[in-house]
């Protein structure tokens, strides 16, 4: 009997200990993009084009990934929180950048995966240059999430979205 306790005593140990050690932890900062096989998280289509996308993590370390901006944007608005940290792909190819630093241009529908029209550089002349070529503009974070008209489809809430990324 004394055995049988003890064995069970072991396992139940052996299983806290390997929730506590082999749980994910909470990460920090954004991580690649399995482009064909990560589904956004706000409209699930499979993230297949590089340059477009962005990430979040939420106040619990939850990461979630997506495919266009507009889709990024929707999320964090329907969020209705602060958001610790979110990151843009640079469509000139460096990689993510964080969202409150990154130069945005809006230009045609068609020229995202979900049509709102959003691509981000980290370089402001780089972002002048896309905007002139394709007939879009350079604007302001703040901006854009006003005007949840011109985003991907899908119902908003603007309010203070901007604010609730940490500065």
């Amino acid at each position: 009997m004394k055995a049988r306790a003890f064995a069970v005593g072991i396992a139940g140990c052996a299983l806290v200990g390997g929730i506590v050690f082999l749980w994910p932890a909470h990460g920090v900062g954004s991580e690649p993009i399995n482009y064909g096989r990560d589904a956004c998280a706000h409209c699930r289509m499979h993230i297949s084009q590089p340059g477009f996308g962005g990430e979040l993590r939420d106040r619990n370390g939850m990461l979630t990934k997506y495919d266009d901006l507009g889709c990024l944007l929707h999320a964090m608005i329907a969020l209705h929180q602060e958001i610790p940290e979110a990151w843009v792909e640079d469509h000139a190819g460096g990689g993510f950048l964080p969202l409150l630093t990154a130069h945005l241009v809006r230009a045609g529908a068609g020229d995202t995966p979900m049509g709102s029209g959003i691509v981000a550089f980290g370089d402001a002349g780089a972002a002048a240059a896309y905007a002139q070529v394709h007939h879009g503009e350079v604007v302001q974070l703040e901006d854009v999430v006003k005007d949840p008209a011109r985003l991907a489809p899908g119902k908003t809430d603007t309010a203070h979205t901007a604010d609730k990324v940490k500065r």
